[in-house]
This record gives structure tokens, C-alpha cells and sequence, in this order.
């Protein structure tokens, strides 16, 4: 088993604790950004927050921030960027972890944990502070730590790429054991299908209504809802309409989302979803209106990615082994493949994220910073 014990373990448990108590739901950051970067000008890290929030809604805007490379020679010089995201799912309101005697990490069991991606935020900043401490040579390390990443990735979208220079960038984001990694994501799209009827009395003259309820169900009825494919799925997640039980319903609006790991058979199956609204809505004789947002665009990591090889090459120097998937998630990596940036989306210690069964460990939190703290130092030899 590797040696983990220059990773201060107590410092980096007691500091996933208390970022576990800050409430931080998406779009309501303000307190987690405020920790954060009190934290890193401690450090004497100097910290820049983003306008972003005027576009997103967040009370708080992205963090970034610049650490400079120091002892290491020009030609071995990279800017490696290291994501998180401050923001968390509900329940997530009064969070308190809860350390039990064989290492595992839960909460109370009535909020998540809000390891995804609490974990990752004290894991960078454990990693950070040890190579301050240490005097670790390293190239130069960017942070961000971005809003509503929950939300489709609003956050991170909404920042502006031009301040970075990354080479490569790790997104802290992939629930799975120490050493897994994403060699994909999906495109993800939603839309909102509204459907127009007629409204009439249902007891007096329910001829003269179009029911907008019965041109949309009979187009669910048709769609390949679940898994489309071998690498689509399909979902309608909301259903709104109608005003009164005696009343024909004249509207409807039908909201859901589209996942594929090949983004023109995204947007193939909304043009199919939507083809079904039209056809059943004039087939009574309603109108549809469709609309819908790509989120999220399909990536592929290829084996001779630069920050995938870079990834592999610490997991053998620290003896964790390697563990591929295809993620059918979304994560902030998305965006920054999108800016042209070699990125991957790398575990960090999370488990049934999304439940308050939401768990992590104490070992896990170090084998990660270990991870994090090889990643960003450069062997000088």
C-alpha cells in the first residue's frame, strides 16, 4: 500500500467538515466563495472573481486564481488548470459530516453529504497549501472554483477562457474509486414542447374543446422514452397543463432532456420528439411550439490525450490504479474541452452522489490530495 503520510490528514478531514456546514445550493455560493477565498490569500494566493453572476443568477461569481510556477526550469514550464465546483443539490441545507470509526464519511442522513464536490475543494486546497509549505517546485497552477455547476454547468460556461492559459485541465468531478477517470461525456440537451388546444366545458360542450393533454400524451406515447439507443436516452421529466377538472385544456408544456454520446444523434432525436408534437398537436387541430438549449456537447478523450497521459503517469508514480469509464453525466470538464483545452474529468472522493446516502472517506480524501498535490509539482531531475 502507498505511503500517504505526508499528506496532513487531520488538516484536510477538518476542512472538508467545515465546508461541509457552509450551505453553498446551486446559485446560493456566496459563503462557500467566501471561505474559499479567504483560504487562498491566506496562502498569499491572489483571487479573482468573475462578473458571471450577472449572467447566471448566482449570488457569487467564479473563482480564479493564479499560482506562478517556482523552481522549475523554462522548458519544463505548463500551466495546469484544477477545477471544482462550489455548489451542491438539495437536500443540501444544513449539512454536517459525520466521521464513523472505519474512515467512512456521511451526512446526518436528512441533506447529502456534499461531497460532490466538497470533496474536491478541500482536496485542491489541501494540495495547495502542502506545496506551499514544502517549497515543492511546480509549474504554473490555475483554480477554479465555479458556480451552479449542478445546473448544466452554468458557472463554469459563463467563464471567460481568455484569462486562462492552460495546458491541461482536471475537472474534480467523477464519482467512482481513486484512479477512475472519464474518457467521455455526452452531449445534453433540454427542451420545452408547448402544445395549444381549445378550451370548451368538459360537461356541456367537451366537441367544441382540442384537448392539448391528449396531443401530447398520445406523442409520448410514441417516443423511445428511457434508453433510445445503445447510447441515447431520451426523458420527459415535467408535465404542466390545465386549469380546472371541468375544463378541456387548452395548454400544455412538456419539458425534458436529451443524452447521447454522438451529438448529432442528440439533436436527431429531439428533431424526432419534436416531429411527434407537431404531427399529434395538428392532427386535432392544436398548434406546438418547440424549442431547446444544448447544454453540454459530446467529448472524446483519445488515448494519446496529453492530460490523460499525464494523469496515468502519477497513478503509477503513487501505485493507484487505473480505471477508465464512459460517464453518461455532465461535468465542468465539458466546457473546457469545448474551449480546446486537453482536460479530463478525474474521481474524486464522492458516492451516491445526489441521495443522502451520499458517503466518502478518509482515505480516499488523502489518496486523492496525494493525486492532486503529484499532478501539480514537477520532478526536477
Amino acid at each position: 500500500m502507498a505511503d500517504y503520510s505526508d499528506i496532513h490528514k487531520e488538516r484536510l478531514i477538518r476542512n472538508f467538515k467545515e465546508l461541509v456546514r457552509i450551505d453553498s445550493v446551486s446559485f446560493k455560493e456566496r459563503k462557500m466563495a467566501d471561505r474559499i477565498r479567504r483560504e487562498l490569500q491566506d496562502l498569499g494566493i491572489s483571487v479573482l472573481e468573475d462578473d458571471s453572476a450577472q449572467r447566471t443568477g448566482s449570488d457569487s461569481g467564479n473563482l480564479f486564481a493564479v499560482i506562478p510556477a517556482e523552481g522549475v526550469r523554462p522548458e519544463k514550464t505548463q500551466t495546469l488548470l484544477f477545477m471544482a465546483h462550489m455548489d451542491t443539490v438539495e437536500p443540501g441545507i444544513g449539512k454536517e459530516a459525520v466521521i464513523h470509526e472505519d474512515g467512512k464519511i456521511t451526512s446526518r442522513g436528512t441533506t447529502v453529504l456534499g461531497a460532490d464536490d466538497l470533496s474536491a475543494v478541500a482536496c485542491i486546497l489541501e494540495a495547495v497549501r502542502e506545496i506551499r509549505e514544502e517549497s515543492l517546485p511546480h509549474g504554473n497552477i490555475e483554480l477554479l472554483f465555479c458556480t451552479a455547476e449542478e445546473a448544466y454547468t452554468t458557472g463554469s460556461s459563463a467563464f471567460d477562457f481568455s484569462l486562462s492559459r492552460a495546458d491541461q485541465a482536471f475537472a474534480l468531478d467523477c464519482s467512482d474509486v481513486i484512479g477512475s477517470y472519464s474518457t467521455q461525456e455526452p452531449t445534453l440537451l433540454s427542451f420545452t414542447i408547448t402544445v395549444h388546444g381549445r378550451a370548451a366545458h368538459a360537461g356541456f360542450e367537451p366537441e367544441k374543446g382540442i384537448s392539448a393533454v391528449l396531443a401530447a400524451s398520445r406523442a409520448i406515447s410514441s417516443l423511445p422514452l428511457g434508453r433510445a439507443d445503445d447510447h441515447s436516452t431520451l426523458n420527459i421529466g415535467l408535465i404542466e397543463g390545465g386549469t380546472q377538472t371541468n375544463i378541456v385544456p387548452d395548454k400544455v408544456i412538456v419539458r425534458g432532456e436529451i443524452r447521447s454520446s454522438v451529438h448529432e444523434d442528440a439533436l436527431s432525436l429531439y428533431e424526432r420528439t419534436a416531429a411527434a408534437f407537431r404531427q399529434e398537436a395538428e392532427a386535432l387541430g392544436a398548434d406546438c411550439d418547440c424549442a431547446y438549449t444544448v447544454h453540454l456537447t459530446a467529448y472524446h478523450v483519445a488515448e494519446d490525450d496529453p492530460a490523460l497521459l499525464h494523469y496515468q503517469k502519477t497513478l503509477d508514480r503513487l501505485s493507484i490504479p487505473r480505471g477508465s469509464k464512459k460517464n453518461f453525466g455532465g461535468s465542468d470538464c465539458n466546457v473546457v474541452r469545448r474551449k480546446g483545452i486537453d482536460g479530463i474529468c478525474i474521481a474524486n472522493p464522492m458516492h451516491d452522489a445526489h441521495t443522502t446516502k451520499e458517503w466518502t472517506t478518509v482515505l480516499e480524501m488523502v489518496q486523492c490530495t496525494a493525486i492532486v498535490k503529484a499532478l501539480m509539482t514537477v520532478d526536477t531531475d
